[in-house]
């Protein structure tokens, strides 16, 4: 019996605890400085993707240019478009401003983090895609007995792929490490938030 008081009196006393209050000023504060780099970050995608895609262009419609560096590096801006409207299109919600309220707040940083695992997902699967597709012309060259001036240049771009890879693919592996700890400390916040 008196044990059963004992328990019951512990359990009280830790029912009856302060919770610590969810900064509600720390999270706002957070979620400005990751919208200010995100439009920072996403303009200079954005510039860097045009300056390729013109270099592709110009390239592609330079008079030295034959039809194979003409298709391939015309290939190449086609594809730079495409891929840089969809990693457009992939962050376009977390641009939006969210509610003034902590549920908002939380909702749109655990949106952010799985923007950041999709984009290194699409990121990473269309760099191998585009690395196979250089790779496979490069094979097809040799094969068909193309100048060497020509498969070296693939080569050269096949080459510095297999040190980039590692590079990007570690980099991508980090943010994707930090975005899946925010998951987690969002989603424990969300819980807090909607508990009763």
């Amino acid at each position: 019996m008196e044990n059963n008081q004992e328990w019951s009196s512990l359990a009280a006393d830790w029912q009856g605890q302060d919770t610590p209050a969810i900064d509600i000023e720390a999270i706002r504060d957070e979620a400005e400085r990751r919208s200010q780099g995100l439009r920072r970050v996403i303009r200079v995608e954005v510039a860097f993707a045009l300056l390729v895609i013109v270099v592709c262009v110009w390239i592609a419609a330079s008079p030295r240019s034959d039809r194979v560096e003409t298709l391939l590096f015309s290939g190449m801006a086609l594809f730079l478009v495409v891929y840089q409207g969809l990693m457009v299109w992939i962050r376009r919600r977390d641009l939006a401003d969210a509610g003034g309220d902590a549920l908002s707040l939380v909702e749109r940083e655990i949106q952010r983090a799985h923007t950041v695992l999709r984009y290194w997902r699409w990121g990473m699967w269309s760099a191998l895609a585009l690395w196979l597709a250089i790779y496979g012309v490069m094979l097809f060259g040799m094969a068909s007995d193309w100048p060497l001036r020509r498969i070296s240049g693939l080569w050269g771009g096949a080459a510095v792929n297999v040190l980039v890879f590692p590079a990007m693919g570690a980099y991508g592996w980090w943010r994707c490490s930090q975005a899946r700890a925010r998951l987690r400390r969002f989603g424990a916040l969300r819980e807090q938030l909607r508990a009763p």
